[in-house]
């Protein structure tokens, strides 16, 4: 009988409500996670449901754990760092761009277009749950029976079993070259993986709070948007429980004039952005419990709802079938 082999025990470091709200979609293969360690004095642990112990990094128990994940590299020189490297513990940093060998991308043509559907998740600013909705659209497509790629917002896109950036998106190159080497990349995973469809969620946001907080002014959206055409577009919005139907369509033709795509769905999201943080150094959202919002203005939605996310996607999956010539919807 063969043996099995023993899975490492690892804990997460720095853990916030929104790492710990993804774990229901990670599958460590390799790893069995023995705790979400969470920063000095954290309420994290009374306002988050998990199955996986919430830690205080005051108070570990160093036998618990034999490898560390270090969610944000920032937090390298922590003394819990240290603690962990003086106890023997690896420290596995997560956050990685994808390294891209750029000659094989030149072998392919700049003329090649992606021949299967293209979602894109992109959000009106940042801390609109984005990769929320990342992660809960590639579960009903998996649950569906399709095979996907995907391109994630984050840069541990990786633990969750997809492509992060590549290196180059952040590179000092030319942003002309980046947006052809883009669109080579993503045809390169097309031909590689062969997918039923691709997904890809475009970091920051499309525009900025003000002249302090611009979010890249959306540059990384404009040059994922002229690298490749997409099939269907969610929206992620701030919340507002009082959007009209003429707000989002002014949105919308921003999209066009400033992107050349459509905003098929929009996503109401829990972040309300605080007007009092607009000319300090630090943005602050406020996070809404209970979104309450009057379902009169169509292609609104709340993805984190069930019912929401069921609409949403069959309307998807209705207008990619319309025009799909291979049939796969």
């Amino acid at each position: 009988m063969e043996d099995l082999k023993v899975k490492e025990k690892v804990i997460l470091f720095p853990c916030d409500r929104e790492i710990i709200s993804f774990m229901d979609y990670i599958d460590f293969e390799e790893y069995e996670i023995s705790g979400l360690c969470v920063l000095e004095d954290s309420s994290v642990d009374v306002e988050v449901k998990t199955d996986i112990p919430v830690l205080d990094v005051k108070n570990i128990d160093f036998k618990l754990f034999d490898t560390i994940i270090l969610i944000d590299e920032t937090y390298h020189t922590h003394s819990f760092i240290k603690k962990c490297i003086e106890n023997g513990k690896k420290i596995i940093d997560i956050r990685v761009e994808e390294k891209i060998d750029i000659e094989k991308l030149d072998a392919i043509s700049e003329e090649q277009k992606i021949c299967i559907p293209v979602i894109f998740v992109v959000g009106i600013t940042s801390y609109t749950e984005k990769f929320h909705v990342q992660l809960t659209l590639r579960k009903h497509l998996l649950d569906s029976g399709y095979k996907v790629s995907q391109i994630g917002s984050k840069q541990y896109s990786n633990i969750f079993g997809f492509h992060s950036y590549p290196s180059f998106m952040s590179e000092t190159i030319d942003n002309t070259k980046k947006i052809l080497l883009f669109r080579k990349y993503v045809k390169c995973i097309e031909q590689q993986e062969q997918p039923d469809i691709i997904v890809i969620g475009i970091p920051g946001g499309i525009m900025g709070a003000n002249r302090k907080h611009h979010f890249d002014f959306g540059i990384t959206a404009y040059m994922v948007s002229h690298a490749v055409e997409p099939d269907y577009v969610i929206m992620n919005m701030l919340y507002n429980p009082n959007y009209t139907e003429e707000q989002l369509e002014e949105i919308n033709q921003t999209c066009i004039h400033k992107f050349n795509w459509r905003i098929d769905s929009f996503h109401l999201s829990n972040s309300l952005l605080d007007p009092a943080s607009l000319k300090s150094e630090i943005l602050k959202f406020i996070k809404i419990g209970d979104k309450m919002y009057l379902h009169k203005v169509e292609g609104l939605y709340d993805l984190m709802n069930p019912i929401d996310m069921d609409k949403m996607y069959e309307a998807m999956i209705t207008k990619l079938a319309s025009y799909n010539v291979n049939q796969i919807f």
